[in-house]
């Protein structure tokens, strides 16, 4: 697959309904997938509407072998971050915590932030409910029948300020390419912005009818990336059109356009990182070291040959079964059974370990077609399942779950939906960050 970094600008105010919003008024925290898609079509069929270019509208937005994202907030504080443009910006997981009185990443260190910084606990939960439920061993007899709840007391309060630790809500940031890797929260910048009601038949302003909308701020920055199939004719037509459209203000998104809001500008550049797979393969070597080496500090006997990675979401996903009922959750059999049909792969002895996930609804707005969408049942992004096998995995089964990452799972891929992390390199951060 292409992947192409897509920076998104806001030139003016830009309304993103959220689904179910009371009274109308709060906003999306990102722009879905489905919104650009639909802009990104509608506008080419304004473009090309007579033009030879038509013919290839079907294989650009129709056909879901290009995959379109969701565009997360990338403003931050740190230059040096913000101008790193290919580097992915990416959902907190469900997993993570911080210090309950300064919350959020330690970094920029600006004498702005006040945050203590953040961790994450699935590998501390997961040996939690293993040691609870008696499925691994402490290495020494227990001194007491509550000594697995050790493995939460330890890092429960800030190591700063010796304040709680507390679930961290929602939230998008990018770990720096530069060493010492910091990771930084993106910013929302955000205003509600007053409206009045028309009358629908003299054309003016109409008594009694006032109301807010949440709107991004002029300058705000969103960042995504498109997936491309290997297919150079498909890869130079989204890219001439996306360069053509890029810097005039051509798109609008949102709601309101009719009102001048909504105006974006865009800019594409291709990911330069060459050997995806090498990363990929040392990531879930990585988070499968730390596994049993937090093991080890708790004391605990873990098989030395169990292997465990997690699937961690970076956009919701639309799930069934092959009843079309929708799924809450990936167990063991439901991975199994994606990577039977899917890979034609099985994993020895897997199991489920842990799970963090909760479930939204899902409406919507069909842009091409002018109607509205069915109502569904997602995954929510940030979700997180960890699983083990018994034995290290074979070349057969990285190759699946690489593919997996790549591709996507689930419904409306091409519309930002199913964007999975394996063994996500965020799990790694058992402690809070260091100064």
């Amino acid at each position: 697959m292409n992947h192409l970094s897509v920076r998104i600008t806001v030139e003016s105010p830009l309304a993103i309904r959220s689904d179910h919003a009371p009274r109308g008024a709060a906003g999306s925290r990102y722009i879905p997938g489905t919104s650009f898609l639909g802009g990104l079509a509608s506008l080419y069929r304004l473009l090309y509407q007579d033009a030879p270019e038509m013919d290839a509208f079907t294989t650009l937005f129709l056909s879901e072998q290009i995959l379109y994202p969701n565009l997360y907030p990338a403003l931050f504080s740190d230059e040096g971050v913000q101008g790193q443009n290919t580097t992915p910006v990416s959902p907190l997981p469900e997993t993570t915590q911080n210090c309950k009185r300064h919350t959020g990443f330690r970094f920029p260190d600006d004498g702005k932030n006040d945050g203590h910084g953040v961790r994450d606990t699935l590998i501390d939960w997961a040996l939690f409910k293993l040691a609870n439920l008696g499925k691994i061993d402490f290495k020494q007899k227990p001194q007491s029948t509550t000594q697995h709840l050790d493995i939460l007391r330890r890092s429960k309060d800030c190591r700063v300020c010796k304040e709680p630790m507390d679930h961290c809500d929602a939230g998008y940031y990018r770990r720096s390419k530069v060493k010492p890797y910091p990771m930084s929260a993106a910013k929302t910048e955000s205003r509600l912005q007053t409206h009045t009601g028309i009358d629908r038949k003299s054309g003016t302003v109409q008594e009694s009818i006032l109301y807010n909308r949440q709107v991004f701020a002029e300058g705000m920055h969103f960042w995504g990336e498109i997936l491309v199939p290997d297919d150079r004719q498909l890869l130079e037509a989204l890219t001439a059109f996306l360069d053509k459209i890029g810097s005039q203000g051509l798109l609008r998104l949102g709601t309101g356009r009719t009102r001048g809001m909504g105006k974006v500008t865009l800019a594409i550049e291709q990911s330069d990182e060459e050997d995806r797979f090498t990363a990929f393969r040392q990531r879930l070597h990585d988070l499968n070291k730390k596994f049993h080496e937090r093991a080890q500090q708790f004391k605990l006997e873990l098989p030395s040959d169990e292997y465990f990675f997690a699937l961690t979401l970076h956009s919701p996903l639309i799930l069934h079964d092959d009843l079309l009922r929708y799924q809450g959750t990936i167990d063991a059999d439901i991975l199994a059974h994606i990577l039977k049909e899917q890979f034609d792969v099985s994993v020895p002895e897997l199991k489920d370990i842990y799970s963090a996930a909760s479930v939204q609804r899902l409406t919507g707005w069909q842009e091409m077609w002018g109607t509205p969408r069915t109502s569904e049942y997602a995954i929510e992004s940030g979700s997180v399942f960890l699983f083990s096998s018994s034995e290290q995995p074979e070349a057969e089964l990285l190759n699946a779950l690489f593919t997996l990452e790549e591709q996507g799972l689930g419904k409306r891929r091409a519309e930002g939906f199913g964007r999975v992390c394996v063994s996500d390199q965020f799990h790694q951060q058992v402690e809070q960050e260091a100064e």
